[in-house]
């Protein structure tokens, strides 16, 4: 299916041009990427991306099947990373900021595919199908052809929220479809008053001259330039009758075979016969050997008095991107040269002429180059280019829906100047008012006008996409909301049973002050000591209170082997043997078990209740203020990266009820020190058990020092970042054997 949608968006683009398509066609596509984890959306998306780029460049398959499946592939992983990332960007309970999120991610993506690699390549884009629609194309004035991305794409994701409300089950609800679609259509219209900046220059009367180059296809490569140059000179010298104000000759009508003298002079002479401002392409060299491709202009006397220098060149049409490296890939050899790029973009000049901002071929596929010859005051725009390569395929006509979209960016006229068509003219307004066919032999010729008007597109650039990327990142940035609450747990038993687990480690000191003060309380505990081999002897002080208080158990391991396994001992054997609660807490001292009944009575209502520092009447004693700090901080972190409501989440004073622990277990703890205290909390909020904050007063320990070395601190810093980043881009589920 998605697959198939993206061959359905192909035919919003040349030849078929089905604008309307666009609105619909990336539906299938968010219907399925959106509840998949990202590694699946992302195959969801190369699917996409290799039907849709396939058939949109088939054209490149004149120049093989290695070269069209690597461009298809490069461009296609754009879509991959979009369908990775839309599991992300969509959250079912707010369908409309996530639509937002995947319109902005699509733009973004598309702004970053033509920019990267190598430069980028633009073909394709969401917001080049509109050409043909009148209302939506004076949009691209204020925010170019990414404004037009970021609402066809809206309209999709409207589009799929209509059908949602439209089939949900069990009760469907019409109404409440029409609400996005309505949005859909108030966005497409809407744009249809802004205003078309008019031009107020001097006008002109331009000529393109347009040959067919075929007979000349047999000859050798010099002999073939010649002949296209030679091409040129009848039409050209047609004009005397009549002079225009500006002739142009599309690229590569001066290529290196018609630089000999003998034709250089007859080329003089053929403009000089006119006595009009010309304008042709040529690559030739300039500067010693570098070779440019160049944009002459050339006065009515038949001498170049400006020249341009195209900037961006085609990657491995033009030059070949680490040739070394690819010498193996016997089709480069067909290109053996490499071509240099300008040094900048700039208006030609020319007395009697506005500045007139010359792009050449696949630069009019970026709109931030024709904007910059405006904003360095370009009054009318040209575009050399050599389609010929091409034939009859949709490569010329996709070519020329690029110059109406640049038309419209920059409210300036377009010359579209092919050497074998589509040549044409287009209006600010995006509209073409004069245009050839392919390979027809014709002189077209227009009056356009010069503008000095600067668009809001021209005036701020690309700040929709810039927007788009940022609020894609702000949505992406978003804490995953928590899945669905559970119910309250069942109301616990008049006395409950309740295990507290204490790990130990050279507690000699504080381990008897603690189990003297958890026995003396009023409501009954049992305790656990997991003591790590400890060479201080607190095994022996605990072996010999549990000989006297069968409340008191003791298990020995022969090694440190961390806080998490310790508790985990402990919370099996609370299971196995039937506790309603498990308590957490420190044996030094710094955890009063005077407070435990506080977090009990919390425990009826809960399924964890956490003994917080920093919450109104909890507190810290004994600590400077710096480290105060760097713990709060630490829990800010936290609960920013998780998204949960909890301000001590480090605190190891806290208790578990029975229902909790039984869901931990089945699905596995895997994190030590600070990070198993914020794991668990974060599990349990996130899985939807009712989790509650208590206050306590933390104090020093008085003897010995703390077990958390920098590697356990640091581990918890990485563990929560990576939790925060599962669970935005959904790669946490819910265990399927766990029912609320």
């Amino acid at each position: 299916m998605a697959a198939g949608s993206g061959a359905v968006l192909s035919l919003a683009f040349p030849p078929a041009g089905l604008w309307p398509v666009a609105f619909v066609a990336l539906v299938p596509l968010l219907h399925l990427a959106r509840g998949e984890r990202p590694g699946r959306g992302a195959l969801l998306g190369l699917a996409f991306g290799a039907a849709f780029f396939g058939l949109v460049l088939s054209w490149i398959l004149l120049f093989g099947e290695l070269a069209w499946s690597a461009l298809v592939l490069a461009q296609a992983g754009a879509v991959a990373v979009f369908g990775g990332l839309a599991p992300a960007l969509w959250r079912e309970q707010r369908p409309v900021l996530s639509v937002l999120g995947l319109a902005a991610a699509w733009t973004a993506l598309e702004w970053v595919r033509g920019a990267w690699p190598l430069g980028g390549f633009t073909w394709g884009q969401l917001g080049a199908s509109q050409v043909g629609n009148p209302t939506l194309l004076p949009l691209a004035s204020w925010g170019g052809v990414w404004a037009l991305t970021f609402v066809v794409a809206l309209g999709n994701g409207l589009v799929l929220l209509a059908l949602d409300r439209a089939l949900a089950r069990p009760r469907p609800d019409p109404r409440r479809a029409a609400l996005p679609l309505g949005a859909a259509a108030l966005a497409v219209l809407a744009p249809w008053a802004i205003p078309v900046p008019a031009p107020a220059g001097p006008r002109l009367d331009v000529a393109v001259v347009q040959v067919d180059v075929r007979p000349a296809r047999s000859l050798d490569p010099l002999a073939e330039d010649r002949a296209v140059a030679r091409m040129h000179l009848a039409p050209h010298r047609s004009l005397a009758a009549d002079p225009p104000d500006l002739a142009v000759w599309g690229e590569s009508a001066l290529d290196p075979g018609a630089s000999g003298p003998e034709l250089r002079a007859e080329l003089s002479r053929t403009i000089r016969a006119v006595g009009v401002p010309t304008i042709a392409g040529s690559v030739r060299p300039e500067r010693g050997e570098r070779l440019f491709n160049l944009a002459l202009l050339f006065d009515g006397a038949g001498r170049v008095v400006d020249r341009y220098a195209k900037v961006h060149l085609v990657p491995f049409g033009e030059y070949v991107p680490w040739r070394g490296a690819l010498s193996w890939i016997s089709a480069l050899r067909q290109i053996p040269y490499d071509l240099s790029p300008g040094p900048g973009l700039g208006p030609l000049r020319s007395p009697g002429l506005p500045p007139i901002g010359a792009v050449i071929c696949f630069e009019n596929s970026f709109p931030s180059l024709d904007r910059a010859a405006v904003r360095r005051g370009a009054q009318l725009l040209v575009v050399l280019t050599n389609n010929a390569s091409y034939g009859f395929s949709p490569a010329s006509a996709q070519h020329l829906a690029m110059s109406r979209l640049r038309a419209v960016e920059t409210g300036r006229w377009v010359v579209h100047a092919a050497i074998t068509g589509i040549s044409a003219f287009v209006d600010p307004g995006g509209r073409v008012v004069a245009s050839t066919g392919l390979f027809q032999p014709a002189v077209l010729r227009h009056e356009v006008r010069a503008s000095t008007a600067v668009t809001p597109y021209v005036r701020f650039g690309d700040w929709v996409p810039w927007g788009s990327l940022l609020l894609a990142l702000g949505l992406l940035a978003r804490p995953a909301r928590r899945r669905s609450a559970r119910a309250a747990p069942d109301p616990l038993p008049e006395r409950p049973r309740a295990l507290v687990i204490l790990p130990t480690y050279e507690e000699r000191e504080t381990v008897g002050r603690v189990l003297e003060g958890l026995l003396a309380l009023p409501e009954r505990v049992d305790v656990l000591v997991v003591d790590d081999g400890s060479p201080d002897g607190t095994a022996q002080v605990v072996r010999g209170m549990a000989a006297a208080e069968p409340r008191v158990r003791l298990v020995e391991r022969p090694g440190k082997a961390g806080l998490a396994s310790a508790y985990l001992v402990g919370f099996r054997r609370a299971v196995d043997e039937g506790y309603d609660l498990v308590v957490e807490m420190d044996a030094d001292l710094s955890h009063d078990p005077a407070e435990l009944p506080r977090l009990l009575r919390a425990a009826g209502g809960h399924d964890l209740v956490i003994g917080s520092r920093y919450i109104p009447g909890g507190s810290v004693t004994d600590w400077s203020p710096a480290r105060v700090a760097l713990s709060r901080a630490g829990n800010l972190y936290a609960r920013l990266a998780l998204g949960f409501p909890l301000h001590d989440a480090t605190s190891g004073y806290r208790v578990l009820r029975r229902r909790l622990l039984e869901h931990l277990l089945a699905t596995g703890i895997g994190s030590d020190g600070y990070g198993f205290q914020i794991e668990v909390a974060h599990r349990a909020w996130r899985d939807g058990f009712p989790v509650a904050e208590a206050p306590i007063t933390f104090r020093e320990r008085e003897h010995g020092r703390s077990k958390l070395s920098r590697r356990i601190v640091l581990e918890a810093l990485w563990l929560v970042a990576a939790w925060g980043l599962r669970a935005r881009l959904g790669l946490d589920r819910a265990d399927p054997t766990v029912r609320p």
